[in-house]
């Protein structure tokens, strides 16, 4: 089965309709693109900045695998928004980012990894009465859904590219048999499917 058909049949992920041709052409771009290049469809430098420098803490380069940024999931994101989000979506989008950056308090060139990684563990890893009191103040309930949808996305973004569907993920183009009542480690090693 071609990669590309198995995504069209794909339906509904993590809020993401997989069936447009839209979304099939971004994810068939993304993986020609350097990650040196800078996001420009949607976010300018300073919110390209910050989009990459959280994506790269919330999907970090491993000894083992590839990170976000290697499979250019900050330019996915990027290329998505543009084209297929709401113009309501961009809007607060575009204030989620901007609240963002205001929290982190500096100009984005002064911002370390220490500063982004200090943000995400603010708001990501909060306990429930503090998540509750985030949602009472307007600026930081906007950080947190922006920070939520940046990891949601980041994630469908990561398993859905190339690189990771057949290099990391157990990828089998053609089907050879059926093996019922077994287990996911025999088999796949423990790994989840890749389309």
């Amino acid at each position: 089965m071609d990669r590309r058909k198995a995504l069209k049949k794909l339906g509904l992920s993590l809020g993401y309709v997989i069936a447009t041709p839209t979304v099939i052409n971004i994810l068939q771009s993304c993986k020609n693109e350097t990650q040196a290049e800078r996001l420009s469809e949607f976010f300018s430098l300073e919110e390209g900045t910050v989009v990459k420098n959280l994506i790269d803490l919330i999907l970090p380069k491993t000894e083992n695998l590839p990170g976000a940024i290697d499979v250019n999931v900050p330019q996915f994101i990027d290329a998505y928004i543009s084209k297929v989000s709401s113009n309501d979506e961009q809007v607060y989008l575009k204030k989620g980012i901007n609240a963002i950056i205001h929290m982190l308090g500096k100009p984005i060139k002064n911002c370390k990894t220490e500063d982004y990684d200090a943000l995400l563990a603010k708001f990501l890893k909060a306990d429930k009465l503090t998540l509750e009191q985030y949602s009472s103040n307007e600026e930081e309930s906007l950080v947190l859904e922006t920070l939520v949808s940046f990891r949601s996305a980041s994630i469908f973004a990561y398993r859905a590219s190339e690189k990771i569907g057949e290099e990391v993920l157990v990828y089998l183009p053609i089907p050879t048999e059926f093996k019922g009542c077994i287990t996911l480690e025999e088999a796949t090693g423990g790994k989840a499917w890749s389309l």
